[in-house]
């Protein structure tokens, strides 16, 4: 008797936890599914007047004309392209007396970790098309040893310590450069990187595995009775 009231108590906070997991994900999905509306309403809206900025700029169309600070790129480590290791490269441009952190592509990382990648270079007056975005960070900014060398190689995008590397404000977000670009590296961002179809389809393995040991539970018990 008491084994089965236990394996009864079990059963239930499994169950229980799978359709938490299924829950969250469909949350996910909903949260996915209400940014991918908000992203393309908001790109119908292009931003060519830094002055003009609106109170949520996230994810507007921006059109700068200025030109970029070679002498100082940073280099986004460890993004993956086709299995290849490489990096994101970073530059400052230079717009309407302001300053902001423009992703200009994918760049291959070479074989071994001490050498960097031969970088291009952005002369002269540019205009620039693509989408203010986040600023790209892991789970938690952590500030890399600075050796006051350039290009910076850096874990994460964090944007007050660069501030203070450059000497020079920059803009609270970055601007993701266009695929149609033709100064663009290869583009590998994504403003979303799990659509809301895989969430769902996760909700639904959640589910399914929660039906699944019920089934089991009920198959358990009928045995123990006839037992």
């Amino acid at each position: 008797m008491m084994r089965s009231v236990a394996f009864i108590i079990f059963s239930i906070a499994v169950v229980a936890l799978l359709l938490k997991l299924s829950w969250w994900q469909i949350n996910r999905a909903d949260e996915k599914q209400r940014l991918q509306s908000q992203i393309h309403h908001r790109q119908q809206t292009v931003i060519t007047d830094l002055a003009q900025l609106p109170i949520e700029p996230l994810w507007h169309s921006i059109t700068l004309e200025g030109e970029f600070d070679n002498q100082h790129p940073i280099l986004l480590d460890n993004q993956l392209y086709r299995g290849r290791p490489g990096y994101h490269l970073y530059l400052p441009f230079m717009s309407q007396q302001q300053r902001v952190l423009v992703n200009i592509g994918w760049i291959a990382a070479p074989p071994y970790r001490e050498i960097l990648p031969t970088l291009p270079q952005l002369n002269g007056h540019q205009i620039i098309h693509g989408v203010i975005a986040p600023a790209q960070q892991l789970l938690q900014f952590k500030p890399d040893a600075a050796d006051g060398q350039w290009p910076l190689r850096v874990q994460n995008i964090g944007l007050d310590w660069l501030t203070q590397q450059l000497q020079q404000p920059l803009l609270p977000w970055v601007i993701q450069i266009s695929t149609s670009s033709p100064i663009a590296l290869i583009q590998t961002w994504q403003p979303v990187v799990m659509g809301p179809k895989k969430h769902y389809g996760y909700a639904m393995q959640w589910f399914l595995l929660a039906i699944a040991v019920v089934l089991l539970c009920l198959w358990w018990l009928r045995r123990e009775r006839t037992a």
